[in-house]
């Protein structure tokens, strides 16, 4: 088995999945517009594996081997280096908004290698399962997707507690070569990716939610599975208009699994409701590092879209614009301190892998989705009104109007198509649709604010705070 190229992976999609979008059935995604933009984004960073400049920072040697630097285990202080430059390339690259592309949806797979421990109490099959997937999506580059939400139905019931049992992903079957899997998840990118690791995410993990406690590795093609997608948003639309939306929908999906059969060598583990709850508050010990890198990239992309618009329309000399822009430069460069702060203070688990600082990185994914809408709101508000006049491209076509268009919107030596580009750009970033999703991905696909918060508390040295309070008041 070999790393794929862009070429490659384009011709792995067509596998029969069953995708259907805006109520038609997709015959091939690879053809169909609503994915082509992000098709070729992934197909981008498949063809930069083998490319000089980017060769080291997305594979690594194995012998007389390269394998995919995605899925490869932390086991060094510099791995976790590497994995930062992995993600920072494939951003700066690609595109600094996109948010799934396999870096970060491996890495509670990570956890589970790391938990042999834990695994082994209840089935030793668990870990070899993790073992032998990593080793494959080592060799073989597939673009791994994740499988975490649930329907959820009546919130204020557990899942055994619901009108229609299917509102939870769960376990109807376990058989002698396998389980039998039924219900739903949401998940981003699963129609263009070639396999999901689904994980359950109740939080109650009483006996009655037992079926419910599963979790496994499932192509996107298996028989049963069926993909239903959101409506894009960048069907018909210029990337001149929008630039963002035209080339980076990434398309969110309804997994629907009906009675979708598992083999044992694929399941990480089934029907254990002790051990979905004592890992669940793991799984985000290296996939918080790609989030704060996702955010970094955002949050610098918002500062550079701020400072092109000030310096077109001249109000970069406007202390209140600077003072809008320095906010901008704080949230991002607060950023890059929690990123490089849990890297250099990282610690090592049990078993000897090497994560991120906990309570900094817990900390960091607070407040990168804490003040994420701040930081858009401040973009906004440099930009100011112009974004609900600019003409479309099409404007610019019609011979009567365009040199209205070209004096107008024209300021000193920057001419009107590059100003509106600029407009067109922190629309994108503030006020589209695109921005819209973007905004709720941000705060929400991560977990909640409040579980994050939960995270950091867990994650903390509440000790020693606590004694070097009580040493205070002399207790």
């Amino acid at each position: 088995m070999t790393l794929m190229t862009g070429n490659e992976y384009r011709e792995s999609l067509r596998d029969g999945r069953k995708v259907w979008i805006d109520g038609e059935r997709v015959e091939d995604v690879t053809a169909h517009p609503a994915f082509t933009g992000m098709i070729d984004a992934m197909a981008r960073i498949y063809d930069m594996q083998f490319e000089d400049a980017f060769r080291d920072a997305l594979t690594f040697e194995d012998g007389d081997v390269r394998r995919g630097r995605f899925y490869k285990l932390p086991e060094t202080r510099e791995d976790l280096v590497m994995r930062r430059h992995m993600t920072h390339a494939v951003l700066t690259e690609v595109c600094p908004v996109m948010d799934r592309f396999g870096d970060e949806t491996v890495s509670p797979l990570f956890v589970m290698y790391d938990r042999k421990d834990l695994l082994d109490q209840y089935d030793e099959r668990y870990h070899r399962n993790v073992a032998r997937w990593i080793d494959k999506l080592q060799q073989t580059n597939l673009f791994m997707t994740s499988g975490n939400t649930d329907m959820k139905g009546d919130r204020s019931r557990q899942p055994y507690q619901q009108q229609d049992p299917d509102h939870y992903l769960r376990v109807v079957e376990e058989r002698a070569d396998g389980i039998v899997v039924r219900g739903a998840k949401y998940e981003t990118g699963a129609s263009y990716a070639h396999v999901a690791f689904v994980k359950p995410t109740v939080g109650a993990w009483v006996v009655e939610n037992t079926d419910y406690a599963v979790a496994f590795i499932v192509p996107m093609n298996a028989p049963g599975l069926r993909h239903i997608c959101r409506s894009p948003l960048g069907l018909g639309v210029d990337p001149f208009d929008r630039p963002l939306t035209a080339r980076f929908d990434e398309i969110d999906t309804l997994l629907v699994f009906d009675d979708v059969f598992i083999p044992w060598e694929d399941v990480v583990f089934s029907r254990k409701p002790d051990l979905a709850r004592l890992i669940r508050t793991d799984l985000t010990r290296w996939a918080a590092q790609g989030f704060l890198l996702r955010s970094f990239a955002k949050a610098d992309t918002l500062v550079g879209t701020a400072l092109l618009a000030a310096e077109q329309t001249r109000t970069i000399t406007i202390p209140q614009v600077k003072q809008r822009i320095a906010e901008l430069m704080v949230f991002r460069e607060t950023l890059n301190s929690f990123i490089l702060a849990a890297e250099a203070a990282a610690q090592q688990t049990d078993t000897g892998l090497w994560m991120p600082n906990q309570a900094i990185q817990n900390a960091g994914r607070v407040y990168a989705s804490t003040n994420y809408n701040q930081a858009v709101h401040n973009l906004r508000d440099i930009i100011g009104g112009s974004p609900v006049v600019v003409p479309s491209r099409k404007s610019f076509a019609n011979e009567e109007i365009r040199g209205d268009i070209e004096k107008y919107f024209r300021v000193g030596d920057v001419p009107a198509e590059d100003r509106i580009r600029v407009v067109n750009l922190a629309v994108e970033l503030t006020s589209s649709a695109f921005a819209g999703r973007a905004q709720a991905y941000q705060i929400f696909a991560e977990s909640p604010i409040f579980a994050q918060s939960m995270a950091l508390y867990e994650s903390y040295d509440r000790q020693g705070s606590v004694k070097r309070a009580a040493r205070l008041a002399n207790l």
